[in-house]
């Protein structure tokens, strides 16, 4: 099913809703961000009235509701739907190695054309939810909505790990400025970008990462969320009594860099560890939207030198017809050098 976060980033990304029979939705901010409901005949049914379409909950108490503003409930898109929605753009689904610690053992591939000409795989441990992140990845023009992608970026390289790959570590030349006696482990890594994980990092990181993404892809009318709070922490610097949308984004933007580089250096300890995928590329688990996001930040960052390449997809890349792959790996390329980092030579 489409998680609560990836569509709440759809929805800000302008993406609309007609309610139908058979469509899925939630009541966020109300204590029932959990209870999944369906539009139908019988029990719960759309009305256009002269203020907007509401959603009508004939004769049940269960809820204690009447009737709720469509405006205020979030919708979760079907498979179908968001099959409809890729259109064109859609090149395959398929299933992909197993995933330790998932109910369904399996993730699932879903392959995209992105403007371009380019293909890109987003990996997910629900074939919904991965659709509903390569939609994302198409539509997404911020960085608070282009987290679901790094978030799930990562999350396809955490879940095939066993429980004693997480005290694994990257080589010194995979690994940022923060140690300088040593490597990482995959446990560190994952802490430094997403925070606390419990006793059990192998057992805890998806609610860590779930609770990142709530978080930050909150709606800002509902209240500030905890993760805007000391965005300098993220390499983000906002002016006092800044716009909260600005803060807001210029935090997610450092969350954004924090993940990406996350992904890379699990996935590059991954690589190298040969009782695990032989066949995992690190370049692949970086969606491109997210590196173009993050370079387009990191280049801002007072150590970084003039920028040597347009970001692909940006106000600076010509989009001339040239090859995208080429110019896609020359932006990960200095993505990983300005963040300290080193390309894998693994292949």
């Amino acid at each position: 099913m489409t998680s609560t976060t990836t569509a709440r980033a759809l929805r800000e990304t302008g993406l609309q809703w007609t309610p139908a029979k058979g469509d899925r939705f939630v009541i966020p901010d109300r204590e029932m961000d959990d209870v999944v409901f369906v539009v139908s005949d019988m029990t719960i049914e759309a009305h256009d009235l002269p203020s907007g379409q509401v959603l009508g909950f004939n004769g049940t108490t269960e809820w204690a509701l009447d009737s709720v503003d469509a405006a205020q409930v979030l919708w979760l898109p079907r498979e179908g739907q968001l099959r409809e929605l890729l259109g064109a753009a859609m090149v395959s689904l398929r299933p992909v190695g197993p995933s330790a610690g998932s109910p369904a053992g399996n993730l699932w591939a879903v392959t995209t054309r992105r403007p371009g000409g380019a293909e890109v795989t987003t990996t997910a441990e629900d074939a919904e939810e991965a659709y509903a992140l390569a939609l994302l990845a198409l539509r997404a023009t911020t960085a608070r909505q282009l987290l679901p992608v790094a978030a799930g970026g990562l999350a396809a390289v955490l879940a095939p790990l066993p429980a004693e790959s997480w005290t694994t570590t990257a080589p010194m030349t995979m690994t940022t400025t923060l140690t300088t006696t040593g490597a990482l482990s995959v446990a560190d890594v994952v802490a430094g970008a997403v925070g606390g994980l419990g006793a059990d990092p192998a057992a805890g990181w998806r609610a860590g990462l779930a609770a990142l993404l709530e978080a930050w892809t909150r709606p800002l009318e509902s209240g500030p969320a905890e993760g805007v709070q000391g965005v300098e922490g993220h390499g983000s610097h906002v002016m006092p009594g800044a716009d909260p949308v600005q803060v807001a984004e210029a935090g997610a933007k450092g969350v954004l860099v924090d993940l990406a580089g996350a992904t890379w250096d699990v996935a590059v300890a991954a690589a190298a560890d040969p009782t695990l995928d032989p066949g995992l590329d690190p370049a692949a688990a970086l969606d491109p939207a997210v590196v173009a996001c993050a370079l387009a930040h990191v280049r801002t960052w007072p150590t970084s030198p003039a920028r040597s390449v347009p970001v692909p997809g940006s106000s600076d890349d010509s989009g001339d017809g040239g090859d995208h792959d080429d110019d896609q790996q020359a932006a990960l390329a200095e993505l990983l050098r300005l963040t300290g980092r080193q390309q894998a030579m693994f292949r």
